[in-house]
């Protein structure tokens, strides 16, 4: 073969080659021009169906919202009224009624609606309804549409003793008194020239405090607190150390409390009390609130 052939050979050799590269390029692009998006593992758009699927599901939404308002009003004025405080059906009732969800929508949606439900819509409808529910719950259980808190004793308490003179005094911080989980249990008094022993306490409500109940007791002999004589003693000054401690200047709210003690003698003396009020729909009661005074 010559060298004029050789070349010849050589050129075509090399078209060749670059028609085959064009060609498979080109299907290549052809084939990516006519992928479908199933093909390429997305689902096809179907704008008619898109839509049907958001009326279905705006249509859940707001069947849900009003089930679960439902819910609540039944169990705050229907059911809590005949429950006494703090029973578990109150809160179990309504999460169990997840489970109805699924059968309401077959029951009121139209069935173009209910096609497009699936589980994920249950699951995402059962988050709504529980959330829901609880705010509404606690909407219904707060002031003003009601009130299931106890009262309680606002801050510490303290006695105040008054000599022949008419001065006013108080215990002392330090080891004569036993403090537990940062409340007074425990005060020390003496009886040296003192004429009056005053306890002093305030009540705090979430409502009207006005409405409180005091059952207070010394050694099992009742006891009437006053506000009025809270107000006596505060018009001559509670010792700085614990104006804070007994009201906060901020709580116009509490109210505040002081009784007697009489005839008190050397030894330990044990106080009771306990709060209570007509709450809705139920009657709140707080719990014991136990004070040694030790006497010296």
């Amino acid at each position: 073969m010559d060298f004029k052939s050789a070349m010849a050979a050589a050129r075509a050799e090399a078209e060749s080659r670059q028609r085959k590269k064009r060609r498979d390029k080109d299907e290549k692009s052809e084939k990516k021009r006519s992928r479908s998006g199933q093909d390429m593992g997305l689902e096809s758009f179907d704008p008619v169906n898109y839509v049907a699927k958001e009326k279905a599901e705006t249509a859940s939404m707001w069947l849900v919202l009003g089930f679960a308002i439902s819910v609540s009003i039944l169990m705050r004025f229907g059911i809590m009224p005949s429950m006494s405080h703090g029973d578990s059906v109150l809160w179990l009732l309504p999460i169990l009624s997840v489970f109805l969800i699924p059968s309401i929508h077959r029951l009121v949606m139209p069935e173009s609606f209910v096609e497009h439900y699936t589980k994920g819509t249950w699951f995402k409808a059962s988050f709504l309804h529980v959330f829901t529910w609880l705010a509404i719950t606690l909407l219904l259980v707060n002031p003003p549409f009601g009130d299931i808190g106890s009262p309680e004793v606002a801050k510490q308490w303290t006695v105040v003793m008054i000599d022949e003179n008419g001065n006013h005094s108080y215990p002392s911080d330090g080891p004569t008194m036993r403090v537990e989980d940062g409340n007074i249990k425990e005060l020390e008094v003496s009886l040296d020239s003192i004429e009056e022993f005053w306890l002093i306490f305030a009540v705090r409500d979430n409502l009207d405090v006005s409405n409180v109940e005091l059952n207070l007791t010394l050694n099992g002999v009742d006891l009437v607190p006053s506000n009025d004589a809270f107000e006596n003693i505060s018009e001559v000054g509670i010792n700085s150390t614990w104006n804070e401690k007994i009201i906060e200047p901020n709580r116009v709210e509490d109210l505040g409390y002081a009784v007697e003690l009489e005839n008190l003698t050397e030894g330990f003396w044990e106080i009771r009390l306990t709060l209570s009020e007509q709450g809705i729909p139920w009657e709140n009661v707080s719990e014991e609130y136990v004070w040694i005074i030790r006497v010296l």
